[in-house]
């Protein structure tokens, strides 16, 4: 159950595109949702020359509004304000509040908390412990969250994104298909045997739940099956699956390719240093 969603942002166009995501997951599930605006260098939207003082009561002002307009579409909100190193500051606020989900973009305006793949998000998957769902910078605002795609790869590790899914099941989602790429045809049979398997766990959730299989690289293959869906879920790691959140690996690959938000679960024991 989802019972706190934290939302990053910085008062850029980019960093709110996920916002919409945040409010929807939230309100469907009678969540708490908590937006952090961090003040990392100078720059955020204030006048050229601006002092400390003015940018911080600026970012001040833009967050009240923002929580203003949150609370009056009925969802449970508060707002915080941070100033330090961005990713520094997110991960002590995550450990603060103990979200279950983490909502926010890849990019922000240069300036203020800059969520650039590969430095702030990066982290937070990295070393944070709830999962994330990430919106990329170039992709369209939206508020449609009903059909998933959820990869999984046969292990353990894998089933992280399984237990996501039936978490937001009906809070928002109201379709699931289950997808599981592999790189013999051979082994189809056993692997639509695992994904019927997977099917059942969803049973009663009240989400309609597909399978579907495909052969070949799973970052390609991936491609194909996302079409149609709003959302793609998967673990960051997967025993003898999915590679380690790095560049290259299948999720990084997954993030910074598909138009689609990705959500995702990080399994508990895929320390990285």
């Amino acid at each position: 159950m989802i019972q706190k969603v934290l939302a990053p942002s910085d008062g850029s166009e980019e960093s709110e595109k996920a916002l919409p995501l945040a409010e929807q997951i939230a309100r469907a599930n009678d969540a708490e949702l908590v937006l952090v605006c961090v003040i990392d260098n100078p720059g955020f939207p204030a006048r050229p020359g601006a002092t400390d003082e003015a940018i911080e009561k600026e970012a001040a002002a833009h967050m009240a509004e923002t929580e203003a307009r949150i609370r009056a579409g009925g969802t449970r909100v508060r707002a915080i304000l941070e100033r330090g190193p961005a990713a520094a500051m997110l991960l002590d606020r995550e450990a603060a509040e103990a979200p279950d989900l983490v909502v926010m973009a890849t990019h922000g305006r240069s300036g203020l908390a800059r969520f650039a793949l590969g430095s702030v998000t990066d982290r937070m998957v990295r070393e944070g412990s709830a999962p994330v769902l990430i919106v990329r910078r170039s992709t369209p605002a939206s508020t449609r969250l009903e059909n998933a795609l959820v990869m999984l790869d046969g292990s353990g590790f894998g089933e992280g994104a399984l237990a996501l899914a039936r978490s937001l099941a009906g809070a928002p989602l109201r379709a699931v298909t289950l997808f599981r790429a592999v790189a013999d045809p051979r082994d189809r049979s056993a692997a639509q045997t695992y994904l019927d398997g997977a099917a059942g766990s969803l049973k009663g959730s009240g989400v309609e739940t597909r399978t579907a299989i495909d052969v070949g690289d799973p970052r390609f293959v991936t491609e194909r099956a996302a079409k149609g869906h709003d959302l793609v879920i998967l673990a960051t790691h997967g025993r003898g699956g999915f590679d380690r959140w790095r560049h290259g690996s299948v999720a990084d690959y997954i993030v910074r390719q598909l138009e689609q938000p990705v959500l995702l679960v990080r399994a508990r024991d895929d320390r990285v240093s």
